[in-house]
């Protein structure tokens, strides 16, 4: 049951995204797309940074101020809890950097192969170094951040990119928490992404 609600989830994001690239999109703007999940994922990274700083209860109080008049401000108000424990904040802002990393490669990979499908360019696309990595890094965030891998995949291992390695030994463990997806790494792996359709989709 399990999986078919995910595969019917999975059938609802396809078709989402594929929609998007129906209407008429280019090359060009599935390129500003992309950009665009890059420059989420950096804002993200930024953001979170700045906000673990030291003091950062009475940073949230001093910025909090100056929304504080905004209709909306009074229902995130309460996040300031968060704020008044390094380790509670610590441990949010991991969270955090985690939901943003999932959903960027989640979306990246569904936007290009939407776009491969829609244009008749898919092989094209399943074609590049990243794609089976970012595929099973995908699929890993839909099952609670392990690696579980379908028939097909145990075919196709060990797959790397970069420098990091999908082994069979893998399946059914957490990925990697330290060293793996770096920040430096996801930013590369979009960089490349992006490369790859500027060079060679059409």
């Amino acid at each position: 049951m399990r999986g078919m609600l995910r595969s019917r989830r999975r059938i609802r994001q396809s078709a989402f995204l594929a929609d998007q690239v129906c209407q008429h999109m280019s090359r060009a703007e599935l390129r500003g797309k992309l950009q665009t999940i890059k420059n989420n994922y950096a804002l993200a990274q930024a953001g979170s940074l700045f906000l673990a700083q030291p003091g950062a209860v009475t940073k949230f109080d001093e910025y909090f101020t100056t929304i504080a008049d905004h209709p909306e401000a009074k229902t995130f108000g309460y996040i300031r809890y968060v704020f008044e424990n390094d380790e509670l904040l610590a441990l949010a802002m991991s969270q955090f950097r985690t939901s943003v990393l999932r959903n960027c490669l989640k979306e990246m990979f569904e936007l290009v192969k939407a776009y491969g499908m829609e244009t008749n360019q898919i092989k094209l696309v399943r074609d590049a170094p990243w794609y089976q990595f970012l595929r099973m890094i995908r699929n890993s965030f839909s099952h609670d951040y392990c690696v579980r891998y379908r028939e097909h995949d145990i075919k196709l291992l060990p797959i790397t990119w970069s420098g990091l390695t999908l082994t069979a030994a893998m399946d059914g463990s957490k990925l990697p928490a330290d060293g793996f997806l770096t920040r430096v790494k996801v930013l590369e792996l979009m960089d490349d992404v992006i490369a790859y359709i500027e060079q060679h989709v059409i």
